[in-house]
């Protein structure tokens, strides 16, 4: 979006933790990211910032806060920039930079990359709008979309659980070689070779199991109000992005020695209405059964009598039911849908909720009954109150080689101990 001082009387620029400014109305998610260009001297681009569409403040305008306002190495003039531009988008670009305004994406593009080039300083920070960033989404297939959007939520929730922000999803953008997972595209993540992982995480039950692994990607996220908080995530695959199958989360609470696994369901829309389909012997089913083959071996190692130990429930399995699985990088958000826990889907499909009219099986908002939500889930999780005991915990491995051996990307996130207090009631509460 671009910001003239001259449309806001001088008065945009303050001395506050955050700036915040009436604008004329404009159609933005207040959940998506907003680059603002603002200019302070006439006729140059001086500074950016992050923007968030705020509330209504009088007819026809909104109000827009601005956090983070950085000045550019220098001033760029507005000749400058449409000099370096293509003629149809310069004269609609030459406009905006007369009156201010949102940019429409593709001339959002051009001038991003056309404002990189000149200060190239603030590239890390625009490369997320750039016009080179979306050429290349566009050009992902839409099975590699797919498998990406599961796996940014098995990221984003597992920094949910952990209590660590969601911002630095917003860092991402495809790599120059070939993808594999969401996590290659952030800043600061590494691919890993089998030895050098293992050798970090030879403490951890599991990861053994993963040696025939044939990529790696990892990455530490630290909470910057807490550095004490600290979630070490892995995503392990065998194959290709175009050919996985979508992604399970093996969340694992370092402290309480706990972890649990979501397996994801995509709903599909049919008459007005989102539901799940499955019958006897599919794919779904035969998951199911792997579940319940694992829980049986859980269950041989009984729980101790450490008090770290108790859990309401050592079942880990749980099944989350999306209704939208959307592949958007520039949202931080968490797919709404429905938690089961694997033996309260069991119990309702005993009792027949979800018999259909021909035979086979369908879950909906409607039959589904009792469920779970994000933030329900993420309070129950975060405190260890659900997942495998202590001792069930060593057969970590076993889990993360059937995630393998299906063809998904295994998100395996370890939320680190950080002192006796780190129990996740700042998330429950």
């Amino acid at each position: 979006m671009l910001l003239d001082e001259a449309e806001h009387g001088g008065s945009f620029y303050r001395s506050k933790p955050y700036i915040s400014e009436p604008v004329p109305r404009f159609d933005h998610s207040r959940r998506a990211p907003l680059a603002v260009f603002a200019s302070f001297e006439d006729g140059f681009i001086t500074h950016i910032a992050d923007g968030r569409k705020g509330l209504s403040a009088g007819t026809g305008l909104v109000r827009l806060n601005l956090e983070d306002l950085q000045p550019l190495k220098r001033h760029v003039s507005f000749d400058e920039v449409l000099d370096g531009i293509g003629a149809r988008v310069a004269r609609h670009l030459k406009q905006r930079l007369t009156t201010g305004g949102l940019l429409p994406p593709k001339s959002l593009g051009a001038f991003v990359d056309r404002i990189t080039e000149l200060d190239t300083t603030v590239s890390p920070r625009l490369a997320r709008y750039s016009e080179r960033r979306a050429q290349a989404l566009r050009r992902l297939e839409p099975i590699a979309r797919e498998n990406l959007a599961y796996q940014k939520e098995s990221l984003g929730l597992a920094l949910e659980i952990a209590g660590i922000s969601r911002d630095d999803l917003l860092a991402w953008t495809p790599t120059d070689d070939q993808q594999r997972s969401f996590l290659d595209g952030l800043p600061g993540a590494q691919v890993r070779e089998d030895a050098m992982l293992l050798a970090d995480f030879s403490t951890l039950p599991g990861f053994k199991v993963t040696g025939g692994t044939t990529h790696y990607g990892s990455k530490v996220f630290v909470s910057e109000q807490d550095p004490s908080k600290r979630l070490t995530v892995i995503m392990a695959n065998r194959l290709p992005l175009e050919q996985q199958t979508g992604a399970d989360l093996v969340y694992f609470n370092e402290a309480y020695r706990s972890f649990i696994l979501v397996q994801y369901k995509a709903m599909e829309k049919r008459h007005d209405e989102m539901e799940f389909r499955w019958q006897a012997q599919d794919q779904f089913c035969d998951e199911v059964e792997r579940m319940e083959s694992l829980l049986a071996e859980l269950r041989r190692l009984p729980s101790g009598q450490q008090p770290d130990g108790f859990r309401f429930s050592d079942n880990p399995f749980f099944l989350k039911f999306c209704p939208r699985v959307v592949f958007n990088p520039d949202d931080k958000g968490l797919f709404k849908g429905i938690y089961l826990p694997l033996d309260l889907w069991k119990r309702a499909d005993a009792a027949g909720c979800f018999a259909g009219k021909r035979g086979g099986k369908v879950l909906t908002f409607k039959n589904v009954g009792r469920r779970i939500n994000n933030s329900e889930f993420v309070a129950l999780v975060a405190g260890s109150w659900v997942g495998t005991s202590i001792e069930q915990s060593t057969v970590l491995g076993e889990i993360v080689r059937k995630v393998l051996e299906t063809g998904k990307t295994v998100t395996i996130a370890i939320k680190h101990a950080s002192g006796p207090a780190d129990d996740g009631r700042e998330i429950a509460d």
